[in-house]
């Protein structure tokens, strides 16, 4: 049985910067799925950027921290890619 309010039990940060490519497809992704998440610029907010450099050892975008779990935002040495994010992204995407 589907339960329409499954998003609800997940959380999702995403530390992004505007001028990333990888990022702005990511945020694309998740708006077209309608996947809730707070965003967290961290040029425009330079304390966003001192947390994900802190948490990882590094400031690459996008970086993803799904339910508490830190994970890289895209796949290294391809970029993002939709197959990336379905995967990635799975407990928001079941029916």
């Amino acid at each position: 049985m589907s339960d329409n309010n499954s998003n609800e039990m997940h959380s999702l940060i995403v530390y992004s910067a505007e001028l990333c490519g990888d990022c702005q497809r990511l945020k694309a992704f998740l708006q077209e799925h309608n996947i809730p998440h707070e965003n967290r610029d961290i040029r425009k907010n330079p304390a966003f950027g001192e947390e994900l450099e802190e948490r990882t050892g590094k400031l690459g975008v996008p970086y993803l921290v799904l339910d508490g779990e830190w994970k890289i935002g895209y796949e290294p040495g391809v970029g993002f890619t939709d197959s990336w994010a379905r995967k990635a992204l799975e407990v928001f995407l079941e029916d």
